[in-house]
């Protein structure tokens, strides 16, 4: 008959198991895509937005088998939706719901703090996170004309893969209200801060449509 301690431990053991087996499982599935340019204005401080986007993997060099993991090694499709808020000169908060083949199915925060806000050039800083993961981005945008925009946002996060994205896109206002974005993002882990069973490149295109009012 096995000792009182014995069977604490196997329990003891048993449960960290699980705990592991589950954080690895549910750990940082955060959107596949950036989107959400510095463009928001005080006029039309709320936006709702829809964004598709398509990940493809590049070079994978797997670390603990693909077959752990096969949308990391294939990539794949996901949606996005989100609203945000403009407070004031300052502050925007926003939320998002997101699912796919890469990002799984999630939800998110966002504080943007506007600290630079010219004619033809913003800069701020985003804090995002969700469930188990989270993200600091540094969002930038340059108008090209009119209500074209170049825009990127580098960030930084625990994400179950792209630890570090890098983000280049295009937002244009198609009217007052209607907002149409393309991006093109390079993602990749950074000191190992994701925590993906393999070690990976992903490479993301997306478009989106917004409503602003």
């Amino acid at each position: 008959m096995p000792a009182p301690s014995d069977a604490r431990t196997r329990r003891a053991l048993s449960a960290l198991t699980l705990a592991v087996s589950a954080y690895y499982a549910l750990w940082a599935c955060a959107p596949a895509a950036t989107m959400r340019p510095m463009t928001l204005d005080l006029d039309r401080p709320n936006e709702f937005g829809v964004a598709a986007s398509a990940t493809e993997a590049l070079g994978a060099e797997d670390t603990r088998g693909c077959l752990s993991a096969p949308l990391q090694c294939q990539g794949g499709f996901d949606g996005q939706l989100w609203y945000q808020h403009r407070f004031n000169q300052r502050f925007t908060l926003g939320g998002t719901v997101f699912g796919g083949q890469t990002s799984l199915v999630g939800a998110g925060v966002l504080l943007r703090f506007h600290w630079v806000e010219l004619d033809r050039f913003r800069f701020g800083t985003d804090l995002e996170a969700g469930f188990l993961w989270g993200a600091v981005g540094l969002p930038t945008s340059v108008r090209l004309v009119d209500d074209l925009w170049l825009y990127t946002n580098p960030s930084v996060g625990a994400r179950f893969v792209e630890g570090a994205r890098l983000p280049l896109g295009l937002a244009w206002g198609a009217t007052d209200n209607l907002w149409i974005q393309a991006e093109v993002a390079y993602g990749f882990d950074l000191l190992y801060v994701s925590e993906a069973p393999l070690t990976t490149d992903m490479l993301t295109g997306a478009v989106s449509g917004s409503w602003r009012f």
